[in-house]
Order: structure tokens, then sequence, then C-alpha cells
């Protein structure tokens, strides 16, 4: 049974008023600013005849795995049945009410597949949804917030509902600042939900409790001007300025591979073109179960398909990692194994001249600290097509480091775990690419090819722990 706490409430009747056309929903972590959305939305949907609800998300498979299961759950929780009450198409992206033709679409709104939002442009809408709002180009935001308005023949009101964390930018400037000196128009209504409007456990509220200061302050309190990072080697100014629109298409490709450990963990692909963070895709989700043997058939797909070939591959060669690693070799591939309690490995380093200011307790303290000093030197970057990018920041940002005896120490992967309730793999499989990205050009006896079209290793060998 569906109950609403008095702030979702609060949003709900926000929407009723006919004075308010945008309504901007931000706050804690957990606080459901997503699903109160969904549940207005699906509410107009299933009331009001042929509305056109588009939810616009920056990346399409970003929306897959996280907000058309919000929409889906939600509709469940309102005691709507699929097949009954709703369809939903997973091809077209569409939740469908086909008594009354009203349509939920989730679209992708990216613009380096959309060009100036010229495919929303021909979207005509009652209302719309957009999801992380602070995550898209502000052009973008435009173009999908104008398209409401042009369906509501039928009285459904006309609104853009706008779900977002107002950190650093175009979405902090235009709404959290505004509405904290008192200059917003009074079309827009701004609702800030905190602990007490929370669906979080009081365990896992006390579980993120344990994250960095910077990070509780403000995802925790809603202190979103608090700045103070000293405790991460990731730092939020550094992180925006790595974004960017291009790629080089000269640039070689490498990849990294983190093998869930756990039926809770995931098994995560990352891609760089160069030294930019192209393209994250989740192999194994948190609730799949899926063979190492066939998750080694899909990396070979995925090498021929994104072309960066199985010699730029680092797998995670730890537990189930080892797996994965044997089924490639027994068809004759052979990629780098990554250990990432091994000792620091001077080959891997931001430029050839480059000397470690500090020691490193083990590999992955050292590729840490690689992949946040290279964004802050502008020399590693984050295409903005790629998926999961708040995602990953969050993982890479939690992380507490310190510096003992010039040696320096990045908090293990399991105490994240801990205060995350779930192990940081997009960052793993970040760092593993990077890996091989960073590492000096592979010779070989003869300079010949190492993946040959046969797929078999010629002129040399690469299976290495390192």
């Amino acid at each position: 049974m569906l109950q609403l706490k008095p702030k979702q409430l609060e949003a709900v009747q926000a929407v009723n008023d006919p004075t308010v056309d945008t309504l901007v929903l931000l706050g804690v972590v957990g606080s459901g600013k997503t699903d109160v959305a969904a549940h207005i939305d699906l509410s107009i949907a299933h009331k009001f005849p042929k509305t056109y609800w588009p939810v616009f998300r920056q990346n399409i498979s970003t929306a897959i795995k996280t907000i058309i299961p919000s929409y889906l759950e939600m509709a469940d929780k309102m005691g709507l049945e699929e097949g009954k009450d709703f369809v939903y198409n997973q091809q077209a992206k569409t939740i469908t009410f086909p008594k009354n033709k009203s349509v939920i679409v989730f679209v992708e709104a990216d613009p380096t597949k959309d060009r100036g939002g010229k495919k929303i442009k021909g979207i005509n809408a009652s209302g719309n949804h957009i999801d992380e709002a602070d995550e898209l180009e502000f052009e973008m935001f435009i173009q999908a917030t104008s398209r409401k308005g042009r369906r509501n023949e039928n009285g459904q009101p006309s609104i853009s509902i706008v779900t977002m964390n107002p950190n650093d930018g175009w979405a902090k400037e235009l709404y959290y600042d505004r509405w904290k000196a008192g200059t917003l128009p009074p079309n827009v209504r701004v609702i800030e939900f905190d602990l007490a409007d929370s669906w979080l456990s009081r365990r896992d509220i006390e579980a993120l409790k344990t994250n960095p200061e910077w990070w509780t302050q403000r995802y925790l309190y809603n202190n979103w001007n608090y700045s103070d990072e000293s405790s991460s080697l990731f730092k939020t100014r550094f992180w925006a300025s790595s974004l960017t629109d291009e790629l080089d298409p000269s640039a070689q490709k490498s990849a990294g591979y983190d093998v869930a450990r756990a039926g809770t963990d995931r098994s995560v692909r990352a891609l760089t073109v160069g030294t930019t963070i192209a393209d994250i895709l989740i192999v194994k989700d948190k609730k799949d179960q899926i063979d190492t043997s066939i998750q080694a058939d899909t990396l070979i797909e995925d090498a021929g398909e994104h072309e960066y070939g199985l010699q730029n591959l680092a797998v995670d060669a730890v537990g189930l990692g080892v797996g994965v690693v044997d089924a490639l070799s027994k068809q004759g591939y052979y990629v780098h194994e990554y250990m990432s309690g091994a000792k620091p490995d001077p080959n891997v380093r931001l430029s050839n001249d480059a000397v470690m200011p500090v020691n490193f307790d083990n590999l992955r303290s050292q590729m840490i600290y690689l992949y946040a000093r290279g964004i802050e030197l502008g020399v590693i970057k984050h295409f903005k097509g790629c998926p999961y990018l708040r995602e990953l920041q969050k993982e890479a940002m939690v992380h507490n480091y310190e510096i003992t005896d010039k040696v320096l120490k990045v908090e293990s992967k399991d105490k994240i775990k801990k205060r995350l309730g779930a192990s940081p793999d997009l960052l793993d499989a970040v760092i593993m690419a990077l890996y091989v990205a960073l590492r000096p050009v592979q010779k070989f006896s003869n300079d010949a090819d190492v993946d040959s079209p046969s797929g078999t290793i010629t002129g040399g060998l690469l299976n290495t722990r390192f």
C-alpha cells in the first residue's frame, strides 16, 4: 500500500495548482524524488485520456537500469496491473494505457546523439519529467521543458517535473540559488526533501553517515554549498571541467572488466578512447546470475563491436575473475590480468617522464590516485555521452585516503562497500581500463599483431599477472 509523507503529498498538491508549471524536487538521497514524480506522471496518464508524457534522461541505457524500473515499481505500488491497466513495451521504451490511449515514453537527451535537441523538438507533449536534470546540458534541458502544453485537450496539467541534486552548474544557479535568495518566479515551485522524508531505513542512513564529510553535508543534510573535499582525491570542480563531447577517432581504445564477486555485485566493462572514459556497460546486474564462460563470450563480442582488441583489455583476475580469464584463454585470447592488491606498477603513469610524488600501498591505490590526478591535470576526460557518469562520480568521491610515511593508501573496496551498501564496480572497471591506457605501448617479438583475426596470439605472449 502506497503511503506518501508530508513533503511528497505537497508535491502532488503542487501539480494541482494552476499557477505552477514547473515543479522542482530536490534533496537527500533515498527521499523518493523520482518515485514521487513517477507517481504523479502515472496518475495523470491513468486519469486523463490521450496524455503524452515524455520522461527525459541523459542516457537511455541508464534509464533502462534506473528510472524505468522505478516507474514500473511505482505502478505496482499504486495497484496498477501490467497487462490489464497498462502495457510496458521494452523495445519502444513506453508505458501505454490501452483504455484511454495515454502514453509515457522514456526519451534520451544526449547532445552527442541529438545535436541541438532536434529530435526533442518534434515531441508534442502534455507535460514532462526531467530526471537527474543537473546531468543534462542546459540546451537539452530547455528543449525538453519547452515541449509541454501541446496535448492537453482533456484537462491534464501542463507541467514540467524536474528531479535533481543541485550540484555546481546551471541547475543549481537556475533553481536552488534563486530559491534560497527568494527570487524564483511564481510559476516555479521548489520542494526540498530532508532525512525525515527519506524512505531509507535507519540502518541505511547510519551507514551513509560514515561517508566523507563533504558528501554527507551535501547528500544527507542538503548543504549544497559545502565544498570541503580534503579527504577525497577527487574534487567536484575538476570533475566538472573533465566533461567533453569529443572523442579522438584515431586514439587507442582500452577496456577494463570488473567481475562480480557476489550475487548483489555487478560485472562492469569500462571503455576508454585514449584517456577519455567513453563508455560503461553493465554485463551482469545485481540480480543476474551469469556464468563466467558466458561473460567471456560477451567480452569477445563486445571487443569486436567496439574495436578495442582483447589485448587491450584488463580483467579483474581475483576470485571469479579467474574464470573469465581462463575462459578467454581457452579460446586463444590473452588479456591483462589485473590484481588490485598487487604491488604498484612503475610502468603505469600519466606521462613517460612523470615521477610519482608518493609511494602506494598497492596497485588499486596507485590507479585511483592516477585517475584523480589525471582529471585534475586535464589529462583524463569523461565523455558526456558515457552512461552512469553521476554514479561513477559518487563511487569515486566517497573514497577517503591517507598518507602515512609517504605512502598513500586509499580506502579498501570492502570499507566502501559497507558504507555504500554496494560495491564500487564502476570505478574499479574504469581504473582497470586506465591501467591499460596509461601503460607504455606493448612490444612483441617481430612487431606482430597481438590479436589476430583467428583469435590466436602471434609473435608474442601477453599473459602475465601484473
